[in-house]
C-alpha cells in the first residue's frame, strides 16, 4: 500500500468520565476520566490493516493510574486521534496524579501527532452530530450517566463507553482522511478490519453494538469487492486504474 495514503499505525483514544462537583461546570476541570480505550489500526505485511483494542480503567487505587495505563497503550510517534477537549481532560488528570512519566501524553497535549477527527471537517462542530451526519452511530455517554454505571469492582461498563467513543473517532478519521487524500484507502482499510474486530468483541462488550449499527459499515461492506479489485490492479502497477466514479451508476447512499 502507498503509505502516503495511510500511516503504518493510527491510534484512537476514547474516554469515559465522571463529573467533578467542586469544579467550574462545563470545563475540562469538571471532568475526571475513569476509563479509556485505545483502538489501534496497524499495517500487516500484505499492506492491509488489522485492529487491536486495549481497554483500561481506574479500578484499583494501588495500581497504575489511568494516565499511565493510556501512556503504555500508545505507540510512540504514531498519529493519535483524540478531540482537543478530551486531550485537555486527560492532561489535567495526568498532572493531578503527579507521576510525570507520560511523555507520549505530554507530546499529545502540545499537539505533536494529535489529530482531532472533528476538526478535520472544519471548526465548531458537535462530535455526536457530526457522527450522525456521516452515518456513524456515535455513542457519547454523558458524564452523569457514566457516574451512575461506574463501579470500581465492575469497570467493564465504563470501559465499553470509552471503547465505543474510540471506535467512532477512528471512523470519523477514516472518512476525513479519505476525503482529504481523494483516495478510498483510509475508509476501507479502517472500516473493514474495525467492523471485524467489533463483531469479535460484541459478546463481551455490548456497547459496541451501537457502533456496529453504523450506516458507514454497510457501505464499506457493499463496496468491499470493488475496493479489493481496485487495490489488486493498483498494486500491480496498472497506470489507468481508478476508483469508482459517481457516473458509473452505483448507489452512493
Amino acid at each position: 500500500m502507498n503509505r502516503l495514503h495511510i500511516p503504518p499505525v493510527v491510534q484512537a483514544i476514547g474516554m469515559a468520565c465522571v463529573p467533578v462537583d467542586d469544579m467550574p461546570p462545563g470545563t475540562a476541570l469538571a471532568r475526571k476520566p475513569v476509563a479509556a480505550a485505545v483502538v489501534t489500526l496497524h499495517e500487516r505485511d500484505d499492506g492491509h490493516r488489522d485492529v487491536t483494542v486495549a481497554c483500561m480503567s481506574d479500578a484499583r487505587d494501588l495500581e497504575f493510574p489511568l494516565p499511565v495505563l493510556v501512556e503504555d497503550a500508545l505507540v510512540a510517534g504514531a498519529p493519535t486521534i483524540m478531540t482537543e477537549p478530551d486531550c485537555d481532560v486527560l492532561s489535567i488528570e495526568a498532572a493531578a496524579r503527579r507521576f510525570f512519566v507520560e511523555p507520549k501524553l505530554g507530546a499529545l497535549a502540545s499537539g505533536q501527532g494529535r489529530v482531532d477527527p472533528v476538526a478535520m471537517f472544519g471548526s465548531g462542530h458537535d462530535e455526536l452530530a457530526l457522527c450522525r451526519r456521516l452515518g456513524i452511530a456515535g455513542s457519547l455517554v454523558a458524564d452523569r450517566d457514566v457516574a451512575r454505571l461506574w463501579r470500581r469492582d465492575a469497570p467493564a461498563a465504563a470501559e465499553d463507553v470509552a471503547l465505543a467513543s474510540a471506535a467512532s473517532r477512528l471512523m470519523l478519521w477514516a472518512h476525513g482522511a479519505s476525503f482529504l487524500t481523494g483516495k478510498p484507502d483510509a475508509f476501507f482499510e479502517t472500516l473493514l478490519p474495525l467492523r471485524e474486530k467489533l463483531i469479535e468483541l460484541e459478546a463481551t462488550r455490548p456497547e459496541v453494538k451501537v457502533v456496529l449499527a453504523s450506516r458507514s459499515f454497510g457501505r464499506a461492506g457493499s463496496f468491499a469487492s470493488y475496493y479489493r479489485e481496485y487495490r489488486v490492479r493498483r498494486d500491480a502497477g496498472e497506470e489507468d486504474v481508478r476508483w469508482l466514479t459517481f457516473e458509473e451508476g452505483l448507489s452512493y447512499v
